[in-house]
């Protein structure tokens, strides 16, 4: 088998001048992966490519292989590649792209928390002093109340953005701290539609309720 590794590392063969967007979402103890690689329309050799292979969101072992679920959608100037994966934790941290963006990395229970942490410094953007991605943004979403956490943007919808460039790759690091048990309150508006599924049944109800009652009285005159 031709071994096909992380998606940024295939990106520093074949491509020079895409962004990437890096999206997790710890949802429970489910960890789901999505890749964006963004690629101009006019570079068809790397289109090309990546329809033409697979790429595995988990190697491990002789056997062990997990392939990307692959979408790949244009826009006027740009052709999206998707790649995604759902883990358990014990999975994520067999991932791929943990194995090959980072020199070290560790996804630990402690007490009443999970820990992420990162080496500093993303390798796979870079090789030796030529950078290979313009742009780098990594985005962890999660229902679970973070403790602490180092993103260097602004946290909105329970998303933590850390932003990064050639400027900034050899000090990056990724650190997140977050309670096992403690959770956000209506997580993706999950308690508004459970507000709005209810309304409905009971709407339903009281209209089942009304027309039964109207039949009885119907059926009482005859």
């Amino acid at each position: 088998m031709k071994y096909k590794v992380l998606i940024l590392i295939i990106l520093s063969l074949f491509i020079s001048g895409c962004s990437v967007v890096y999206k997790l979402e710890i949802k429970d103890d489910e960890f789901r992966e999505n890749i964006d690689i963004s690629i101009k329309n006019n570079d068809t050799s790397s289109i090309s490519y990546f329809k033409d292979n697979k790429f595995y969101a988990v190697m491990d072992g002789a056997s062990n292989f997990i392939e990307y679920n692959k979408t790949i959608s244009n826009n006027d100037s740009d052709s999206i590649i998707n790649l995604s994966h759902n883990y358990d934790r014990i999975d994520y941290k067999k991932a791929t792209i943990l194995k090959s963006c980072f020199d070290a990395y560790n996804i630990v229970s402690e007490d009443k928390y999970y820990l992420i942490t990162t080496s500093k410094g993303i390798k796979c953007a870079k090789e030796e002093d030529t950078v290979l991605l313009d742009n780098l943004t990594i985005i962890i979403k999660t229902n679970h109340v973070v403790k602490e956490s180092n993103n260097i943007e602004s946290t909105k919808d329970n998303e933590y953005i850390w932003k990064f460039n050639k400027d900034n790759y050899d000090n990056a690091e990724i650190y997140m701290k977050i309670y096992k048990n403690k959770y956000v309150s209506n997580y993706n508006n999950e308690q508004k539609i459970k507000t709005i599924v209810i309304s409905i049944l009971i709407v339903i109800l009281i209209i089942f309720i009304i027309v039964g009652y109207i039949k009885m009285k119907k059926n009482q005159k005859i």
